[in-house]
């Protein structure tokens, strides 16, 4: 188990490495360490891990012990229960597999997600799902959900829902009219906000946002750094984030509770609530508006040949204003640096944004 969980972060290191990924304003991490550097992420010290959490890095507390050096030991180890704002996201981002690389930096940069069942909402009814596939690019950032679902009355639907930088449309089929004379293109700009907020609510999208709030930055900057040591900087430069933490108790569970702005979608606030360091959900406040996202039963839903522990929940719920949006169980996902573009058409474009 070891020797593949080893070889699966070197394997996604070395794509790393390879991609040539430099996001805008991206400085390097601490010591000179890039993205690329390392290639034993995560795994490979035995018990441990940040705040002494058994399984997934090095011994337990501060400063890697003995295996300082290499895997996690020569980047950045949270005090054992702290509270601070820094370890929290920290945590965060580690519990979920996305600490990458013997700096451990933020690496996970695109998603390719299929969901096994659920409902979508067309109409306002329900709409069984036969298809759910979800590819994102937070680089760009943007995503593709192709959808096929079928209703009460057994009719079939399908749409593909398409976000790009600043652009929204809608496909009848996936990459419609890149070719020209194939598929149909839609624009759709009055989803664009309600698309951006699914992006950054959801389940990576979430951390990343969370920790460019703190360091005062889009997360375009933020991306493909240690988060321990790019807070530790921003603060050495006064700058002052906008991510807040406070700690709640719900029956006798401690959960983290961090506020933190929605990117690109201005007045947006989006509040994630954290147990173990893994949300069970992300609630958006734009103007009158309230996005509820809803995630349980988290696992590593990457194929059984190619586990590498970043986690994906098993069931996401999605409301707005109380009334149901989507409701996704998931399948198999590839999570970390797959080839993934969202072009706009050239009808979308002209359009206008």
């Amino acid at each position: 188990m070891f020797e593949r969980r080893t070889l699966a972060i070197s394997v996604l290191a070395c794509v790393v490495a390879l991609s040539g990924v430099t996001a805008l304003g991206q400085a390097p991490a601490a010591g000179g360490q890039g993205p690329a550097a390392g290639a034993q992420g995560r795994g490979g010290q035995g018990p441990g891990g940040p705040g002494g959490a058994q399984g997934r890095g090095g011994p337990g507390g501060p400063g890697g012990g003995a295996a300082a050096g290499r895997g996690r030991g020569g980047a950045y180890t949270p005090p054992a229960g702290s509270k601070e704002l820094k370890d929290v996201l920290y945590n965060w981002a580690w519990h979920m597999g996305m600490l990458r690389s013997g700096a451990e930096s933020e690496l996970v940069k695109t998603l390719d997600y299929y969901g096994a069942g659920g409902t979508v909402q067309v109409n306002g009814q329900p709409c069984t799902i036969t298809k759910y596939h979800w590819q994102a690019n937070y680089l760009v950032p943007g995503y593709r959900i192709d959808i096929g679902c079928t209703r009460a009355n057994k009719q079939t639907y399908s749409i593909v829902e398409n976000m790009s930088g600043d652009y929204a449309w809608d496909d009848d089929i996936p990459g419609a009219e890149l070719v020209p004379g194939k598929g149909k293109s839609t624009p759709n700009r009055a989803a664009l906000t309600d698309r951006r907020i699914r992006l950054w609510a959801g389940p990576h999208g979430s951390i990343k946002a969370a920790i460019a709030g703190a360091a005062g930055m889009h997360p375009l900057q933020s991306f493909g750094q240690n988060p321990a040591t790019l807070l530790d900087r921003q603060a050495a430069a006064g700058v002052k984030g906008t991510t807040t933490l406070t700690w709640v108790t719900e029956k006798t569970v401690e959960k983290a509770v961090l506020t933190f702005p929605v990117p690109d979608v201005p007045g947006a606030t989006a509040t994630a609530t954290l147990v173990n360091y893994l949300p069970e959900s992300v609630v958006v406040k734009n103007g009158n508006d309230t996005h509820e996202f809803i995630y349980s039963k988290w696992a590593d839903f990457n194929n059984p040949l190619f586990k590498i522990e970043a986690l994906m929940p098993g069931t996401t719920v999605e409301r707005k204003n109380g009334a149901a949006v989507r409701n996704v169980t998931s399948k198999v996902t590839e999570i970390g640096q797959i080839y993934v573009i969202v072009p706009v058409p050239e009808s979308v474009q002209k359009a206008g944004k």
